[in-house]
């Protein structure tokens, strides 16, 4: 009886022994997927909204200074950046003197300074009649000038324009190329007013 007795004792120790072990290997489990859950997150540079058909418009005095367009912005805000898929940026001229529009493949704008770059296809259509056509094209909102250090062809009435780069500034409505050659007809060329 003695035997049946210690027997009865080592089972139920046994089985205790077994428990206290499954509970404690549950707990230690738990605060392991607990602290891998609790695990900081690289932050990634992916994307925190991506909307399509957009237009912002940026008004100055009451007035619409630029429109931009694209099919398609994908913002980064770690970035202060939008990238912008077929891009549309209209710069509306003062006194009702036309537009200048830019078009381009992609594009970035700057959150911060609303700087905007434009690349792939570049085609700039100037008042007057005149088109532009380049790489790579930017927009510096502070100087309100657009530029580009890209190979440029300007073609229009009266003639055909290439230069190595281009800036043309929006106020005054000027434009200075860099190592030209060109082909003109004097006879049809739109240099002022009609």
């Amino acid at each position: 009886m003695l035997n049946i007795r210690k027997f009865a004792q080592i089972v139920i120790l046994l089985i205790v022994g077994g428990l206290s072990l499954v509970l404690a290997g549950g707990l230690l489990k738990g605060k392991i997927v607990k602290k891998s859950q609790e695990a900081p997150q690289p932050e990634s540079s992916q994307s925190e909204m991506k909307l399509t058909d957009i237009e912002f418009t940026e008004m100055e005095q009451g007035k619409q200074f630029w429109t931009l367009r694209a099919s398609e912005a994908v913002y980064f805000h770690d970035r202060q950046m939008t990238k912008l898929k077929s891009v549309h940026l209209t710069f509306h001229l003062e006194n009702d003197e036309g537009e200048v529009i830019l078009e381009s493949s992609e594009g970035v704008l700057y959150s911060g300074t609303k700087n905007i770059e434009l690349r792939k296809d570049v085609r700039a259509t100037l008042p007057r009649g005149y088109v532009l056509l380049t790489d790579s094209a930017d927009y510096d909102h502070l100087r309100r000038m657009v530029s580009s250090e890209s190979a440029i062809r300007v073609f229009g009435p009266g003639g055909e324009v290439d230069g190595s780069k281009w800036e043309y500034q929006i106020g005054s409505r000027t434009a200075h190329l860099a190592k030209v050659k060109a082909s003109l007809i004097m006879s049809k060329l739109r240099l002022g007013k009609n």
